[in-house]
């Protein structure tokens, strides 16, 4: 049966391969312990491995007690490794999220690397290089809007060489499609979705745009406004969601045991603080617009309640009072 180094023993083979490459005399098997960091037998296994598999010539000295590679036998070097078996399973994690984007996005610039990866996964581990990740990993799109890939490539390139975009967009708030300028900042990856940061020249403000409701699209030969890092992130990432503004106010959330059970340690926003309080899980949050907030405090129904701000708890309770209205129940508070 032919021995399977497996993934693990990539790293030694490396090791092995660099260190009998550049030693001038033959290396002990206890040399060779200590820098593989592993037993007798594993290195007699990569070194089975090595001669077997990838026809190393690599040849035991009985007079000086050693291991080398045997200079006669000509020039040698491992077959094509080039990455090791963490940057191999990450690199087809990545092409598996790319993938999950959507069938098509780069798929022409992916392809030649994927099978080159696949070719080097069949080498090292011995699996059929017919096998996807996609058979051992599976990635659930949550909530992903239709046509959001319809202008990537053209709104990343406006992004990358920071030009100016001119636009429609059709907005979801208040159902209106007007034709914007727009300087792209960066592109925002949020809930399976796809926003591009700009900023508007018709508004003079900084807003997220979601790409699937961006149409008509071209790209000017104009530069766009450079704005600060700092200022970014304070518009786009100081709250929580993925509504733009500064922090307007904190949210103080206290959830019930059960109900915490699925949020401790759960991160909603870098700055959240949390903690135990009297028997029930508190989490306070940074928001500027409640909107998306509202949502997810609804999502746990009864096993939390809005302690602050005021206005935000008054938001929530006209929300569930137009819920029940919805059923025909009438509510007294």
């Amino acid at each position: 049966m032919r021995y399977n180094p497996g993934m693990e023993n990539i790293d030694k083979i490396y090791r092995l391969d660099k260190l009998l490459g550049s030693a001038r005399s033959p290396i002990s098997i206890k040399r060779l312990m200590e820098a593989l960091h592993c037993s007798e037998s594993t290195v007699r296994r990569v070194i089975i491995t090595m001669q077997n598999r990838f026809n190393a010539p690599i040849e035991y000295d009985r007079l000086r007690n050693g291991w080398h590679y045997c200079k006669d036998k000509g020039a040698y070097s491992l077959p094509g490794f080039w990455l090791n078996d963490q940057e191999i399973y990450g690199l087809l994690a990545m092409q598996q999220l790319l993938g999950n984007f959507d069938p098509e996005l780069l798929h022409d610039e992916i392809a030649p690397i994927e099978t080159r990866l696949r070719e080097i996964i069949s080498k090292t581990t011995g699996l059929n290089s017919t096998e996807t990740l996609g058979n051992y990993i599976r990635l659930l799109p949550y909530n992903r809007r239709d046509h959001q890939y319809s202008n990537f490539q053209i709104i990343a390139s406006a992004c990358l060489q920071r030009k100016q975009l001119r636009v429609s967009y059709h907005a979801r708030s208040n159902d209106e499609c007007l034709l914007r300028t727009l300087s792209p900042q960066l592109l925002i990856y949020y809930r399976d979705n796809w926003y591009l940061g700009a900023y508007c020249h018709r508004e003079n403000t900084l807003h997220p745009y979601s790409l699937d409701r961006i149409s008509n699209i071209e790209q000017l030969e104009v530069d766009s406004l450079s704005v600060p890092k700092t200022e970014l992130d304070d518009v786009f990432f100081s709250t929580f969601g993925i509504f733009s503004g500064r922090v307007a106010a904190v949210a103080v959330l206290r959830f019930t045991p059960e109900a915490a059970r699925w949020v401790e340690g759960v991160t909603w926003h870098n700055a959240q603080e949390s903690g135990w309080k009297d028997g029930a899980y508190v989490l306070r949050i940074p928001y500027s617009h409640a909107t998306e907030l509202i949502g997810e405090i609804l999502r746990f129904g009864d096993g939390v309640t809005v302690l602050e701000p005021p206005e935000l708890r008054a938001a929530v309770c006209e929300k569930l009072q137009k819920m029940l209205g919805n059923y025909g129940c009438l509510v007294t508070v």
